[in-house]
């Protein structure tokens, strides 16, 4: 079976017509049908009905069904050439969201000055959702990642580094920053910021309101962590927010969860399983085994 009978049929399937799809390719109609002809021959099964007087085509059942696997073999083969060609260059790209990379990343830093391998590692920062599918499409080779439960995707190896709580946050001159805790029920009726999807802390959210069948009004969701933190400062609303994103110059009060059903903030290293870059497997076992993460548990 050859390589460019697949894409041909596949662009077929797309345009429904042998003349555009040559036209598409630069190549002859006939080109197009001995083509099909093999893969049928192949099949051993019919995967187009031609219109002659349109010179339209429509996919059979088994055509169907071959469109299928070969939009699949096209975009493994395309997947295969990126994996390939990065072999070639020295980058690592590694993902972190915004609030892990303000934690963690100047401890990584301090930790593997001088480590070669670290020299060559490029930064990527987006929210964890995002960073979880650029793994899954292999634009990325690791990340340090935030899930609400402990992420098990097939091919991708996960190591679990620590667990931290969420903290309602509010500005000091809130009534509520007298208490040191808080149930979700009794936020009922406040106004929250939040982080916009593509973070974990909206999932975390909704799965804290639906466990406790409380739907407090969300009035302004920002990609940003610190403006997050600056809107809460100047009372636009109370927040949601994981215990290691508040800092002391935040001037903001936080207040721990009573209730027993909280979701946790899971952080891992996520990585593809099958990935072949030089240095790759020593950089995870070092982030694995190294000290800096285990002062602050």
């Amino acid at each position: 079976m050859k390589f460019t009978d697949i894409e041909y049929f596949d662009k077929l399937s797309e345009l429904e017509s042998f003349s555009k799809t040559a036209i598409f390719f630069n190549v002859s109609q006939p080109t197009i049908s001995f083509a099909i002809q093999r893969l049928e021959n192949e099949m051993k099964k019919t995967l187009i009905n031609r219109n002659q007087s349109h010179g339209e085509i429509s996919l059979t059942e088994a055509g169907k069904v071959f469109e299928k696997h070969a939009k699949k073999i096209l975009q493994e083969v395309v997947a295969a050439h990126e994996e390939i060609d990065r072999m070639n260059q020295p980058t690592i790209e590694f993902g972190l969201p915004q609030i892990i990379g303000n934690y963690y990343l100047p401890k990584l830093v301090k930790h593997f000055v001088g480590n070669p391998f670290f020299q060559n590692v490029a930064t990527n920062e987006a929210g964890s959702n995002l960073l979880l599918g650029a793994l899954k499409n292999r634009r990325l080779d690791l990340a340090i990642i935030s899930s609400v439960e402990p992420v098990k995707i097939e091919g991708l190896e996960t190591i679990e580094i620590d667990r931290k709580k969420y903290s309602i946050v509010v500005n000091k001159d809130n009534p509520l920053a007298k208490q040191k805790k808080v149930s979700f029920e009794d936020l009922a009726d406040e106004k929250f910021v939040s982080l916009k999807e593509g973070n974990v802390h909206p999932i975390a959210f909704r799965k804290l309101e639906e466990t406790y069948n409380v739907y407090p009004k969300i009035i302004y969701e920002t990609p940003d962590i610190n403006i997050l933190k600056k809107m809460i400062a100047e009372k636009t609303g109370i927040g949601f927010i994981v215990e290691i994103a508040v800092e002391k110059q935040d001037n903001l009060a936080t207040l721990e969860l009573s209730n027993e059903k909280v979701p946790e903030f899971i952080i891992s290293f996520v990585y593809k399983k099958d990935l072949q870059i030089p240095g790759i497997k020593r950089i995870v076992e070092e982030l694995r085994n190294n000290s800096v993460f285990d002062q602050d548990r």
